[in-house]
Parts: structure tokens; sequence; C-alpha cells
């Protein structure tokens, strides 16, 4: 985190929100990734990536920029829904949620952001799409409430300048 802290800074003051995506994992071995099928990283080392951000943010980012928004893509690879087993390790689960935490859905559905609302709040959650890789799920089924808070509301807080609380 010290290594990116002006960059956090600078975000923080201008109130633009940072996107915390996975890259490439340099620890994979080339005999893994040669026996390895397509989907494999996409629900290996994407995920766990995702989920080794969150962790670090957690504990350390929020404490030290607490005025940034940030959003996960693909739900922080469903961190959040560990908080139980964080908690029982003695970690701070419920600083998970906060009004300037967000997660893209790119690459689940239903479930999985049912899972979450439960977790973080409907209003934690934002739409998102690994289009043209993966076509976006079908959300229809959580309701109008729902997607309309994913695609326009949820959106619009992330993007738009922040106000006091």
């Amino acid at each position: 985190m010290a290594r990116c802290s002006s960059l956090l800074e600078r975000l923080e003051e201008r109130g633009a929100p940072l996107l915390i995506h996975p890259g490439p994992a340099p620890w994979q071995s080339s005999l893994h990734a040669a026996c390895a099928p397509d989907w494999w990283p996409g629900l290996t080392s994407y995920v766990a990536g995702m989920n080794a951000a969150w962790h670090p943010w957690l504990a350390v980012g929020r404490p030290a920029f607490g005025a940034l928004r940030v959003v996960f893509a693909m739900l922080a690879g469903l961190a959040p829904l560990h908080g139980e087993r964080l908690a029982a390790r003695g970690g701070a689960a419920g600083r998970g949620v906060d009004r300037l935490t967000f997660y893209d859905t790119s690459s689940y559905g239903p479930r999985a952001i049912d899972a979450m609302i439960r977790a973080v709040g409907v209003d934690r959650l934002v739409h998102g799409s690994d289009r043209p890789v993966v076509e976006p799920a079908d959300v229809s089924v959580l309701g109008d409430a729902v997607v309309a808070s994913l695609r326009e509301r949820n959106v619009t807080r992330l993007l738009r300048p922040l106000t006091p609380a």
C-alpha cells in the first residue's frame, strides 16, 4: 500500500474512485499454465487475487484513506462473504461494509449477487460485465428495485462527487 499511497492520496483529494481489478498472476507456474483448461484462471488466480486485494484494503487501506471511493471488480472474489471466518480469526469483519466501498457484479449471477447483498447491502453493488468474454447473467430475478440499484442509483453514488454523510 505504501508503494501507491501518493496515487491513492491524489484520487482521494480529487474525489475520484479507484477500480481494483485483477492483474496477471506472475506466481503461476508454467506447468500449471500448460495443463490448465482455458477457464482455469477465471476461477482460480483471478478470484484469489481479488480476494487477496480486499483484505489489505480492509485492514490498512480503508483506515488510511477514509474518504476514497473504491470499487472492486468481480465482487472482490466474494471476499466479504468470509466475514464470519475473518471475525473468528481476529479481523475487523465489520469494516468491510462502508458507504465508500463498492463491488462490481461482473462474472457473477443472481445467487452470488444475493449473497453479497446479504453481506454488504444492496447499496454497495454496481452492475458490471465481462462482455465480450462472458455475457452478463440475467439478474432480473432479483427484482426491479435491485436491478435499478445496480444499474442506476449505486453507479450514480459511486461516480458523483462526495457530499457529507
